[in-house]
């Protein structure tokens, strides 16, 4: 007889296989093709399971967006704790940037997907919100270090997009090779290149 421990955590289980099935249909055939009995196929678990979780197909795509806004929001707390210099958190950041895009890549493919096809081909969510959070987050830090005087006057919004643009880049090779095993190195080096440009002028 399954005891009620072993049924919640078959539930839970279900949930996990659920949007890792779906992450994974959508990241390859876009969230209008991927039917609700193809996720529920690929997760091996019954209609039921997908109602009580998330309530419809459109519910567990909302959850795939806010698990990876959750974790790159509690990535950046961390990264932005207090202690070290502009430079040094802008580094921190942005190396957490693009562990959280590693470790989600099919939820990265489902979004580019979503952002090159018809506003009608996912359910409305505010994408453009998510990443004007990300560009405001490095403009308040390359702020911090103009008026510290670690870095030279500059666009706060010119220099984060160039360090956002370098991270693009690297999430971009990382999708396409993800064996190379050299995405931090080549991150760090476009990363030192922008901040050498804002760099105060020797005395």
């Amino acid at each position: 007889m399954t005891t009620r421990r072993e049924a919640e955590e078959g539930c839970e289980g279900g949930r996990a296989r659920l949007l890792a099935a779906a992450v994974r249909l959508f990241a390859a055939k876009g969230y209008a093709a991927t039917t609700v009995r193809e996720i529920l196929v690929s997760a091996g678990v019954t209609a039921p399971v997908l109602y009580h979780h998330f309530g419809n197909k459109e519910g567990l795509f909302l959850a795939l967006i806010e698990e990876g806004r959750a974790t790159l929001a509690a990535a950046r707390a961390r990264a932005l704790a207090p202690g070290g210099s502009a430079t040094e958190r802008i580094l921190r950041l942005s190396r957490a940037h693009a562990a959280v895009r590693r470790q989600f890549v099919d939820l990265v493919r489902m979004v580019e997907g979503i952002l090159q096809g018809p506003p009608e081909a996912a359910p409305a969510c505010n994408l453009r919100a998510l990443a004007e959070e990300s560009v405001r987050v490095f403009e308040q830090i390359v702020q911090e270090g103009v008026e510290s005087g670690e870095l030279r006057a500059c666009n706060p919004n010119h220099v984060a997009l160039a360090l956002l643009g370098a991270l693009e880049i690297t999430a971009r090779r990382y999708v396409l090779d993800p064996d190379e095993g050299r995405s931090d190195e080549q991150l760090d080096g476009m990363i030192a290149v922008i901040l050498a440009g804002v760099a105060p002028a020797a005395a």
